[in-house]
């Protein structure tokens, strides 16, 4: 969310994010034949106030984004959904001044999962939005939407009072159920196509599917995302305390990526994203790899030198955020792309 620290310290810190955004878009490009990551702004809202910032929280893996945008002049949060260079913005069910709003989800058909006050609800396509059944449930509410709409979450255990259960909803319409096969102390982590669910647990990471386990292979220790099978997420090794980023095209083919500390998300072909190790810092800068070797880092923007990205669209666009401070308050979204020449 974005942070206020007083109207004057607003306007000094982030009035500009917009602006620079543009700036870096019109800045002239690296010298042909230099190899690159391009930065592409993503816009705000038309008639936003000069301090409006916005987040990525969701993707559809195809160049569609969904999020939170904070349009100033006393306009409360509201949803935005990108797609082919232009934003759409949706205002809030329910009162949006009480409680928390965030983007939980989005689907390959663009339907967006969202927590706001007073629950949980997809957005469709034609922007209504739909309650998601939770009625069935003592405490239960989601957490993740795969590409084809499922939804995973959790419960109090019915059997095991005071403890949570993952619980499953076939579709946002349908009424959840425990999900089964789920090992003791595990949480479910992200949810992908035909309802395969990534799992962590203290045995490593493993994956899910109508019952059945399969552990992933190598040193795994937490995995972030799936897409199409494809698993990223951070190892163990004895050189590297804080660890390694880790790559998985199947379950029994761990790849490390060189000079990595942890892999964020990665498309179907295996191009991710992640930080570099870095012995001065808690995380080191962010970054892109392929078939275990780095392809450079991710530029930021000057006034906004923060990067975070957790994105890989499957033609290889990267996206994320910059912002003025590593709390990623402020920032504004971007778009990265590689440039061959």
């Amino acid at each position: 969310m974005a942070a206020y620290h007083g109207v004057k310290g607003i306007r000094r810190r982030v009035i500009g994010v917009a602006a620079v955004l543009m700036a870096t878009a019109c800045a002239a490009p690296p010298p042909p034949q230099t190899p690159h990551w391009q930065l592409i702004p993503l816009p705000l809202p038309a008639g936003s106030a000069p301090h409006a910032t916005a987040e990525l929280q969701a993707s559809d893996g195809h160049g569609g984004y969904a999020g939170i945008v904070y349009r100033g002049g006393g306009r409360p949060p509201a949803i935005g959904r990108w797609h082919d260079g232009r934003v759409d913005v949706f205002e809030l069910p329910g009162d949006p001044r009480t409680g928390s709003t965030s983007v939980l989800g989005e689907s390959r058909d663009d339907t967006v999962l969202l927590q706001a006050s007073p629950g949980y609800f997809t957005l469709d396509r034609g922007g209504v939005y739909h309650p998601v059944s939770t009625s069935s449930l003592d405490g239960g509410y989601p957490q993740f939407m795969g590409p084809n709409g499922d939804l995973v979450g959790e419960a109090l255990d019915p059997d095991n009072p005071g403890n949570y259960m993952a619980v499953y909803w076939p579709s946002p319409d349908a009424e959840p159920s425990r999900l089964e096969g789920m090992q003791g102390g595990s949480k479910a982590q992200a949810i992908d196509d035909e309802g395969t669910v990534l799992v962590n647990c203290a045995c490593g990471i493993y994956l899910l599917h109508e019952g059945d386990t399969r552990l992933l292979d190598g040193s795994g220790q937490q995995g972030f995302s799936i897409a199409h099978g494809v698993v990223a997420g951070v190892g163990s090794d004895r050189d590297a305390p804080a660890g390694v980023g880790m790559l998985w095209m199947s379950p029994d083919s761990p790849q490390v990526q060189e000079n990595s500390q942890r892999l964020f998300a990665a498309n179907s072909h295996g191009l991710s994203v992640g930080q570099e190790r870095n012995s001065r810092q808690a995380r080191g800068p962010v970054a892109v790899w392929q078939d275990g070797h780095e392809l450079g880092r991710l530029p930021a923007a000057d006034g906004l030198p923060f990067v975070r990205a957790k994105f890989v669209d499957e033609d290889g666009t990267v996206a994320g955020v910059v912002s003025p401070d590593e709390a990623h308050s402020d920032g504004g979204p971007v778009q990265w792309r590689f440039v061959r020449s």
